[in-house]
């Protein structure tokens, strides 16, 4: 699966079946676990700005963020906090965003 096209066509106006969203959850939590390696190889890469401006994010938004919101914009969090706000805290631990 290729969740990059799931968050495109999602951004077009798409609706996510929820065995889609089950499997955004799933490629997220990995991604989360990955951050390091994902970090050293250079796979944390910015979305194009079509998709972060078609999700409300800012420019130069990572991937992984628009998958978080995607994510949260199609199922409630079972705690409470975002998805969003998990990858954020995340990126800021490993020194990947500013505060």
């Amino acid at each position: 699966m290729n969740y990059q096209l799931l968050i495109e066509s999602y951004s077009l106006g798409v609706p996510l079946s929820k065995q889609e969203v089950d499997l955004l959850i799933i490629e997220l939590d990995t991604q989360i676990l990955n951050l390091e390696i994902n970090k050293e190889h250079g796979f944390l890469k910015t979305a194009p700005e079509y998709i972060c401006k078609r999700l409300h994010l800012r420019k130069d938004t990572y991937w992984i963020s628009c998958l978080a919101e995607v994510i949260d914009k199609n199922r409630s969090p079972e705690r409470s906090k975002t998805r969003g706000a998990t990858v954020i805290d995340a990126l800021l631990s490993k020194g990947l965003v500013v505060g």
